[in-house]
């Protein structure tokens, strides 16, 4: 108790320079409908991580199983995507260069 803080650790909620939510990008903060990382995957040609025919529904079942690698496959696949997804909205969309 009695610690102050030396600096803020909650950036400004509209820069994206030290921290970038995709999700807030894509809907301008919520002015409009929210997609899956699907959606956005197609609209910019993107391999999607359900392209192998496994979905975030199939995870409980395949855990269940014990079938851990194709759990991270899809879960890596799923990091590749949104990194992809990133570097697009960074190249063309990021009003912060």
């Amino acid at each position: 108790m009695g610690v102050k803080a030396t600096r803020n650790l909650m950036p400004y909620r509209y820069g994206a320079s030290e921290h970038c939510d995709l999700m807030e990008q894509f809907t301008f903060y919520g002015a409009v409908r929210k997609f899956n990382l699907d959606f956005y995957c197609k609209a910019f040609n993107i391999k999607s991580p359900k392209a192998s025919g496994i979905t975030g529904l199939d995870l409980g079942p395949l855990y269940q199983e014990r079938r851990y690698r194709e759990i991270a496959e899809y879960c890596i696949g799923d990091v590749k995507a949104t990194a992809e997804l990133y570097h697009r909205w960074q190249t063309y969309l990021a009003v912060e260069k």
